[in-house]
């Protein structure tokens, strides 16, 4: 189920909203400051975040700025509730961070389609992310297995040849091999040490 945090100073905005989301099978909770917000989002992860742009004390733009900074909620996605229709404010909404915005009064089928759109967006940014990361892991796995092999190799061709012609090796191809097979193992051991 997706968590949707609703933040706005009116009450009944705040419940029409929810309201209408939980109507359609979302999560919700309610803030009713843009610092209960801030608190409410940290500690419930919303998966998307409603709020008002003019409230007392921490206003709508400083509660995203808020939002933005705490690393474990700083990619929700937030959409802006207004009901300024200046453009002024609509490009200032955009312009720090926000995903979306919302213009008061809207109807339930906007309201819908902004949460439904963002978190759609969001989740296909979400797959990108992953199959990224996953690319990337397959290439480090490679190259730490071709960078493992190479000393590996060495080490058992000579261990090999050793005790193949164990009986027939003069000392100092024994120490050879021993010199090679350490430096080897050191390869190994300070790619130990960077993946650490």
């Amino acid at each position: 189920m997706q968590k949707v945090l609703i933040i706005d100073d009116g009450a009944e905005v705040r419940d029409v909203i929810a309201k209408t989301l939980e109507r359609f099978g979302f999560s919700t909770r309610q803030a009713k400051d843009g610092a209960s917000g801030v608190q409410m989002a940290l500690e419930w992860k919303p998966n998307l975040i409603l709020c008002d742009v003019r409230m007392p004390g921490l206003d709508g733009h400083r509660t995203l700025e808020a939002i933005r900074e705490s690393p474990t909620i700083a990619t929700t996605p937030f959409i802006f509730l207004t009901a300024a229709l200046e453009k002024s404010d609509m490009r200032r909404a955009m312009g720090s961070g926000a995903d979306d915005y919302l213009t008061k009064p809207f109807t339930a089928e906007e309201l819908l389609e902004a949460v439904t759109a963002r978190l759609a967006k969001q989740s296909e940014l979400q797959c990108e992310i992953y199959k990224k990361a996953e690319k990337l892991r397959s290439e480090v796995v490679q190259l730490i297995s071709k960078e493992i092999a190479g000393p590996l190799d060495g080490i058992l061709g000579l261990m090999s040849d050793m005790m193949k012609d164990c009986g027939e090796l003069p000392p100092e191809k024994v120490l050879a091999n021993a010199r090679q097979i350490k430096e080897s193992v050191l390869r190994l051991n300070q790619l130990a040490k960077s993946l650490q």
